[in-house]
């Protein structure tokens, strides 16, 4: 729309965005080995924590003394770059280094440091909602407990229950269930005061013991994803996008660079402290810093969200 104008970002666009952003965070979900994560939990979580906290600590403080932003504007900045995506994992699984002890770290890592940064998303909006009271924290904390209960529990014997009485040699149903469970979870997340987004990565956690990593129903869910949602989010995503600003506006390019400075280094900081603590090797730790210095899904999740 501000380059050539060929095409507008119509209501079409937005849904098919919407949709691709959804699966990336349900794809995310879906393809970590929870397995290896339960096993090496204790590291997962001080990664998890180590990972969220020195970008968000970081980037709170650039953002207000260096960007001149409000505190509540500075810490949704930060929250961006706590987060991280898996982009790299196929490279590492190719390499076959997936039971490496530093890459089930950051994978379970991920999934604490996205939960957190979605939890900060969420107080951080709300006030622009008038919501942020008491009332606020008790209703988020009982119907986030309920929700995730629901979703935990019921999901997988439902799916079971489908997957045991409604197949047929086609192989559709599975995956119109699969995206149908994908869509109820982020609508009851966006109902309970989340983003939909949280409710996808949920779903996607809950049902990745069900969906074989080899399966035809998981070839199914990366090639329609990788082949027609996701392209459309990014579009999407492009669409807003005005490049002339990135000449004529020279805050743009200040921010960006702030950005791109701390998420590297933080990020860099984060995986050298965890790696001293838990007496990894100095390849070990570009390994993982290899792993979550990567913004993408997540990242670009919240930039819509603060974007709207």
């Amino acid at each position: 729309p501000h380059v050539v104008n060929v095409l507008e970002r119509d209501k079409t666009i937005e849904l098919l965005g919407t949709i691709g952003l959804l699966y990336i965070m349900f794809q995310a979900g879906l393809e970590i080995n929870l397995e290896e994560v339960r096993r090496n939990r204790h590291h997962s979580i001080l990664f998890g924590l180590l990972t969220f906290s020195v970008p968000l600590i970081s980037g709170t403080a650039a953002g207000f003394y260096i960007l001149g932003m409000s505190l509540p504007a500075s810490i949704l900045l930060a929250s961006m770059f706590s987060s991280h995506t898996l982009l790299t994992f196929p490279v590492v699984s190719r390499m076959g280094l997936v039971k490496k002890r530093s890459v089930t770290s950051v994978i379970g890592g991920t999934i604490i440091t996205d939960t957190l940064a979605f939890i900060i998303l969420a107080v951080i909006i709300s006030p622009n909602r008038g919501e942020l009271n008491m009332a606020f924290w008790y209703k988020l904390v009982l119907l986030s407990v309920i929700y995730v209960a629901l979703v935990v529990i019921f999901l997988p014997k439902i799916t079971r229950w489908f997957f045991r009485y409604f197949l047929s040699d086609t192989g559709v149903e599975d995956y119109v269930f699969i995206l149908t469970a994908v869509f109820v979870s982020a609508f009851f997340s966006h109902l309970i005061g989340f983003e939909p987004i949280i409710g996808a990565f949920l779903a996607g956690l809950t049902l990745n013991p069900l969906v074989p990593e080899k399966s035809v129903l998981m070839n199914r869910i990366q090639f329609v994803g990788n082949s027609l949602f996701i392209p459309f989010f990014l579009i999407s995503v492009g669409m807003l996008i005005n490049p002339v600003v990135l000449v004529t506006n020279l805050d743009t390019i200040k921010v960006a660079l702030v950005m791109i400075i701390i998420a590297f280094f933080s990020k860099d900081i984060a995986a050298r402290v965890f790696s001293k603590i838990v007496n990894f090797s100095h390849t070990e730790r570009g390994l993982i810093f290899g792993m979550s210095i990567n913004q993408a899904a997540a990242t670009l999740a919240a930039v819509m969200v603060g974007y709207r």
